[in-house]
């Protein structure tokens, strides 16, 4: 029997951690990258996904109350004694016990933004030509000058990995990245009522502690997203 031809997805798309990847690897490694966009090779089992309802709802709370995450933290641990479920979700159980501890660390950090509850449609973002899923997982207010204005936070919630310099660098830059995408995303996709402001958008590195903003002075990382999306559209039909 032939063995079961590839998926092969025809127009560039990639994740918002994928771009970002994308962005801090080495020519070699990109390739790697935009091969595994474009040919995936199942559909990707979606990790933290009741630690991150729970995170929303925890920040959007005007209480802060840490019932939210306590609750959550019940029904994880009894998930990941449960025999009765494979061990992928047994694991995924543990892990984001680790994200709910975590985020309970970082309050004193998140305690200065007010999070709002992000549209449920969201459009995909398109920059030169690339879809890039980025998803605000929630929205941000603040004022400025007596302004209202508004942002939008992507919660990051991959294992801390980072234990050299350079690769502590690598996902700061991560996830400056992540930031300015989320700051085009609020720009072209969501009609907020209020101009954006680049110290509202965000990523949230719950595993690593920090929140990392959309930079004042862009510009350039805004340029430099653009020109490799348009190299990856170029590139992607001979990937």
């Amino acid at each position: 029997m032939a063995a079961p031809l590839k998926k092969e997805r025809q127009a560039p798309r990639l994740s918002a951690n994928e771009f970002a990847h994308y962005m801090v690897s080495s020519d070699t490694a990109r390739m790697g990258i935009l091969r595994r966009a474009k040919y995936p090779q199942s559909a990707p089992l979606i990790r933290y996904r009741d630690a991150r309802d729970a995170v929303c709802r925890y920040l959007t709370d005007r209480t802060r109350s840490l019932n939210q995450l306590v609750s959550a933290e019940s029904m994880l641990k009894q998930r990941s004694e449960d025999p009765a479920i494979s061990a992928f979700w047994q694991e995924d159980a543990k892990f984001s016990i680790e994200v709910l501890r975590a985020v309970q660390r970082m309050a004193n950090q998140l305690g200065q933004f007010d999070f709002i509850a992000a549209p449920r449609e969201q459009p995909k973002l398109i920059v030169g030509g690339v879809e890039i899923s980025v998803w605000a997982d929630l929205l941000v207010h603040g004022v400025a000058k007596g302004q209202d204005q508004v942002g939008a936070a992507v919660l990051r919630m991959t294992q801390d990995d980072a234990e050299t310099d350079a690769a502590k660098e690598r996902r700061r830059n991560m996830g400056i990245y992540v930031a300015s995408l989320a700051r085009l995303h609020v720009e072209q996709n969501l009609n907020l009522n209020r101009p954006p402001a680049n110290r509202l958008c965000m990523s949230i590195d719950i595993q690593h502690g920090e929140i990392f903003v959309a930079p004042n002075a862009n510009s350039r990382r805004m340029n430099d997203i653009e020109n490799a999306c348009h190299f990856i559209a170029a590139a992607w039909p001979n990937v």
